[in-house]
């Protein structure tokens, strides 16, 4: 820490420790350190990595945080349009969404991601892989809902590097960890492109929205009928709030037709709708009522 100057720490398999207190001491006298080099407690963190997310980490203030693996694992389940395994899909999704239904007690003790170095195995590859091996020909919309769906959920959003372009791997998927290098000369493809330009206007929006910095989160519009997936979330409250409609089906509103979400809150005062993802402003009349798309997902700023 004296050397590099770190300001946290992250503890691979943490579970090989094999014990609860040497883990405990260890981030008690790192942040401890970091406190008398004139650091803020609130800034320094100390997460552990153990795939089978022992919440008990956390829950004992041994840990600040821990790896969730549970959020890549149903986040990939739902953007083909599938469940875990007894439950609905409203309920895969409000997990996904608000990690305090998978037993966290706060945003902060979660570090969500969409993929990580372990990619070995089925289900772990990265995303377009992933995406392609189950069918899906066009992978772009599904991975930018997927990535609303990581910015917008209660948690730390993590990216594991090529995925904001959707990189691809070049060696053989065999192997357990990252190890073929991150190849960006694929951003010179133009969807590729989009999808960076696309994350890259997400992440902007993360670090500077104070809705997405707090735990609340309020489903206020579900719709499963007619083979429709829409479901809408607000983050933050009071006059700190953002609006996500993500639709996670193959419906989409008719040519010049109209997406009518009755709950969907009024701007207050002289405050007006931007949506992020594409960079512009809503008119009033269309607050609320804007068409939906496939596998697409829309996230409402206010301005």
């Amino acid at each position: 820490m004296n050397y590099y100057g770190v300001n946290g720490l992250r503890l691979d398999s943490v579970n090989n420790i094999g014990n609860y207190d040497f883990v405990q001491e260890f981030k008690d006298l790192a942040r401890q350190a970091w406190l008398e080099k004139g650091g803020a407690a609130e800034q320094f963190l100390v997460v552990g990595e153990d795939l089978s997310v022992p919440l008990a980490l956390v829950h004992q203030n041994r840990l600040d945080g821990l790896w969730n693996e549970h959020f890549k694992q149903i986040l990939r389940r739902v953007i083909l349009g599938k469940s875990g395994e007894g439950e609905s899909f409203e309920e895969s999704v409000r997990k996904l969404i608000d990690c305090r239904l998978l037993g966290f007690r706060d945003g902060t003790q979660a570090v969500n991601y969409l993929t990580s170095h372990d990619v070995g195995g089925y289900g772990n590859e990265r995303l377009y892989n992933y995406l392609i091996s189950n069918g899906v020909a066009n992978a772009e919309g599904r991975i930018k809902l997927a990535f609303v769906c990581l910015m917008t959920a209660v948690g730390i959003p993590m990216i594991l590097a090529g995925e904001e372009f959707a990189d691809q791997h070049d060696l053989n998927l065999s192997e357990s960890k990252q190890v073929d290098p991150v190849n960006y000369g694929r951003m010179d493809e133009e969807w590729r492109r989009r999808m960076f330009e696309y994350v890259a206007r997400l992440t902007r929006f993360r670090t500077a929205a104070d809705a997405l910095a707090v735990n609340d989160v309020v489903f206020i519009h579900v719709d499963f009928e007619a083979g429709k997936r829409v479901l809408v979330w607000r983050r933050g409250y009071g006059e700190m709030i953002v609006v996500v409609v993500a639709n996670f089906s193959d419906y989409g509103t008719p040519k010049g037709a109209e997406y009518v979400i009755p709950s969907f809150p009024n701007a207050p005062g002289k405050k007006c709708w931007k949506e992020i993802t594409q960079d512009r402003l809503v008119p009033r009349e269309w607050v609320g009522r804007e068409p939906i798309f496939p596998w697409e997902a829309k996230v409402y700023g206010l301005v």
